[in-house]
């Protein structure tokens, strides 16, 4: 099946509850598109979660297999090359699992549908009669042609009468990026926390196996050599975490997330205030609709960079 098919399959079988575009009710016109974005809503989001649980069961698994060789290598324990191998096994079979599942790219792609769904949305209660369609970057009619597919077989889209998008889009979409924002700052501050104690965890045992070494291990002590293979280890398996932390937490491109909100905060604030000055005009939506996908585009591109270079 080509990708089209695959999500046409996907959103058939999902029979979970969804979000809706508004919190108020829907318009009888864009019920299949509210429809539509619930679904690739909320696949989207369970297809993050499933390749955030792959990547850190990866560097979780990298850890462990560095720890048992580090055990295997200086204590002699012959038997735990079995289980060096179990793990290698593991890490071949979730990088397997990785590529069948696709979630990476359903995660991104499905986002990228949602968001012009609900574009979409918004532009036909503005009763603007350009589609997404026609004003979507080149680089996603490009790269994900099966949207634009998905985009062109949406039924009438106009609503009997024109309705404001100046709460149910714009004041909205900033609050949700403000609180968006938020969440994000605190979670990237944890994570820099967790990283950066690791290294200094990390650097500690390490002057602690260099003072070991230059003022200690030529004494006649008892047990010296097992305090050795402590250290080594120990320090081996702190920078292989270390190591893992990075590449996790890397892919994660948590710092970019908080530019992105950001901009589209600055941007939704611009917008509400010409909108203020100079009303709801058909030039101002559009504006405002093709900085939208060009955020969505450069975002996606990205998240599609940062998977292939970490």
């Amino acid at each position: 099946m080509n990708q089209k098919e695959i999500f046409l399959q996907e959103m058939n079988n999902f029979n979970h509850p969804t979000a809706s575009i508004v919190e108020t009710e829907i318009e009888p016109a864009l019920k299949e598109i509210n429809r539509i974005y619930g679904v690739a809503d909320s696949l989207s989001i369970k297809n993050g979660n499933k390749h955030r649980n792959i990547l850190l069961l990866l560097s979780i698994c990298g850890t462990i297999l560095t720890f048992m060789f580090l055990l295997y290598d200086e204590l002699e324990f012959y038997g735990l090359i079995i289980a060096c191998g179990v793990m290698v096994l593991c890490l071949l079979l979730l990088n397997s699992l990785t590529d069948k599942l696709d979630c990476h790219r359903k995660y991104l792609q499905y986002r990228i549908l949602a968001e012009a769904l609900r574009l979409q949305y918004f532009l036909s209660l503005a009763f603007v009669d350009t589609r997404v369609v026609d004003i979507l970057p080149w680089s996603l009619r490009k790269g994900i042609n099966w949207i634009e597919e998905i985009l062109n077989s949406l039924p009438q889209t106009k609503t009997e009468n024109k309705h404001s998008i100046l709460q149910c889009w714009i004041v909205d979409q900033r609050k949700y990026h403000e609180r968006a924002l938020a969440k994000t700052e605190v979670k990237n501050s944890k994570d820099k926390i967790i990283s950066k104690m690791t290294t200094i965890i990390t650097i500690a045992i390490y002057f602690v196996a260099l003072l070991f070494e230059l003022f200690v291990y030529n004494y006649e002590i008892a047990n010296i050599s097992v305090i050795r293979i402590i250290l080594k280890i120990v320090l081996g398996t702190m920078s292989a975490i270390t190591l893992f932390i990075g590449s996790y937490y890397g892919k994660m491109s948590l710092s970019s997330a908080i530019d992105d909100h950001k901009r589209m905060i600055e941007l939704y604030k611009k917008a509400q205030h010409e909108v203020i000055i100079n009303g709801e005009s058909e030039e101002l939506i559009l504006s405002l609709a093709r900085e939208f996908l060009n955020e969505n585009s450069a975002w996606y591109s990205y998240q599609q960079k940062i998977e292939q270079t970490s």
